[in-house]
């Protein structure tokens, strides 16, 4: 018998139904043909205990020889074509199948087991008009120094003759759900109130503990047209009145910011002009791929897999190296249970 280990040749394919950006209502999705991203690889990145963990191996010539492979997990042979562990830690897994024969080895891949991390929602509604925006803006970059556990959103808006070129065209209806009034305000999980002084405490308690539900984004872009897809995975199951969240962001945008701390000696923005010229701008709210909302989770089983994708044209004037995608599942009353951000052709795991 000939044995022989060979480059990578494996294939786990995700499919799902394609959703388009809907501009005009808030609870009903415009639908796509149906669109796939197909991953290189023999298993997903991460998985949640006792969640069924499904391997699969295509060959050369395109087949999908699976059925005939013995798989082994930390160079211990399994059973069938699935694993699960009701134990957290780090796996490795190769696939070995006869093929006129030789012996095929599969590469050996790495694959988590975890149990699922609450990333915490800032929203800051904001405009490079707002002389007190930098406050926010200020204790958002020294949140960022202690946790990784944020997902951060900013929400532009014009204010009557004060022009932002990142004015979000809906940002009316969000201020009018989320009880948002004077500028500049922020939002955690969006529907709590980040007050004055936005201690970092009150995020960083909550922030990075355990958790029922788990967020995986990947996405490929084709010319001007992005792919965005989203799993979602629960613990315990889904629960009524369930929503999925999924926004376009940009980092990265130069504009003036009017600042009233030029004169405040305990301000990150002391003497850096008023306004500050070449302010940078980042994570902008620029499109919101679902519903403004969210979409309708359906009732999804614990540990199941609910799968679903977006497509949306990148205008040209975005900078595509800039654009980040935020993804968030959020209950009846619009709160975020869990949120993930990824940026673009980024495959990110469950964590």
């Amino acid at each position: 018998m000939i044995s022989k280990r060979i480059p990578r040749l494996i294939c786990f394919t995700l499919l799902a139904a394609s959703i388009s950006c809907s501009k005009t209502e808030e609870n009903v999705p415009l639908t796509t043909p149906t669109a796939e991203i197909t991953v290189d690889k023999l298993v997903r990145k991460a998985s949640l205990r006792n969640q069924e963990i499904p391997f699969t191996i295509i060959n050369e010539s395109g087949e999908d020889v699976t059925a005939l492979a013995t798989f082994y997990v930390d160079d211990e042979a399994i059973v069938g074509s699935t694993f699960s562990s009701s134990s957290i830690g780090e796996f490795e897994v190769y696939g070995v199948y006869m093929d006129d024969g030789v012996e095929i080895t599969t590469n050996t891949e790495s694959f988590s087991v975890i149990i699922p991390k609450r990333k915490i929602v800032i929203e800051d509604y904001t405009g490079t008009w707002c002389g007190f925006c930098p406050r926010v803006t200020g204790a958002l970059q020294s949140l960022a120094q202690e946790t990784d556990d944020i997902t951060v959103v900013a929400i532009h808006e014009t204010a009557n003759s004060f022009p932002d070129p990142m004015h979000f065209n809906q940002v009316q209806l969000l201020k009018d759900v989320f009880d948002v009034e004077g500028f500049p305000a922020a939002r955690i999980n969006r529907t709590n109130n980040w007050q004055v002084p936005h201690a970092n405490s009150d995020v960083i308690s909550i922030a990075g503990l355990d958790t029922n539900v788990s967020i995986a984004v990947n996405s490929e872009l084709t010319g001007n047209e992005l792919l965005v897809q989203v799993n979602v995975v629960y613990e315990e199951g889904s629960e009524e009145g369930d929503k999925l969240v999924v926004y376009l962001v940009e980092n990265g945008i130069i504009y003036d910011q009017v600042n009233y701390y030029n004169q405040d000696t305990t301000s990150p923005f002391y003497n850096l002009g008023d306004p500050i010229l070449d302010f940078e701008h980042n994570e902008v709210l620029r499109k919101n791929l679902s519903s403004l909302l969210g979409d309708a989770i359906p009732s999804t089983s614990a540990l199941d897999e609910y799968v679903t994708s977006f497509t949306v044209d990148i205008p040209s004037d975005y900078v595509v190296d800039n654009l980040d995608i935020i993804v968030m599942v959020v209950n009846e009353n619009n709160e975020a249970k869990n949120s993930q951000h990824a940026h673009l052709t980024e495959d990110k795991p469950y964590e």
